[in-house]
């Protein structure tokens, strides 16, 4: 019983510091905007958030995957997302522009327009729709 009670007063038992776990996702989403995706992916994985559900390290982990081509990745936080998170237009858009790296044009328009139809005033999703339609009209 002791050896439990010593591992757990900060041994592998230990819950994680929530100071440590916002370093790594603030860490994490300074590497995506120098467009270090690598790197940035394995700083958000270190705040675990497919266990903690962080809504914020799990955007900024389906990015990161998404541009390294880890579509499994990404697609398990978009999972996540799609149960919790508020802002389902940001959502869809990011979901609709994975959709269209992997070259899955027609779920890419299915997103994007589902996006659209949340925040029609939203540039970056208009934008995107934009990008989409010259690549293919759909």
């Amino acid at each position: 019983m002791t050896l439990l009670a010593s591992c757990a007063d900060g041994g592998i038992f230990a819950p994680p510091d929530p100071q440590v776990t916002r370093q790594h996702i603030d860490r994490g989403i300074s590497l995506i905007s120098v467009r270090d995706f690598k790197t940035a992916k394995a700083e958000l994985l270190k705040a675990n958030p497919f266990k903690t559900g962080d809504q914020r390290a799990l955007m900024a982990l389906a990015i990161a995957a998404d541009m390294e081509g880890d579509f499994q990745t990404s697609d398990k936080a978009y999972e996540l997302l799609l149960a919790q998170s508020t802002d389902q237009a940001t959502l869809f858009n990011n979901m609709g522009y994975s959709y269209m790296l992997r070259g899955d044009l027609l779920k890419a328009n299915s997103y994007l327009a589902e996006a659209e139809r949340r925040a029609p005033k939203n540039d970056t999703i208009r934008n995107n729709r934009k990008m989409l339609k010259q690549v293919s009209p759909l």
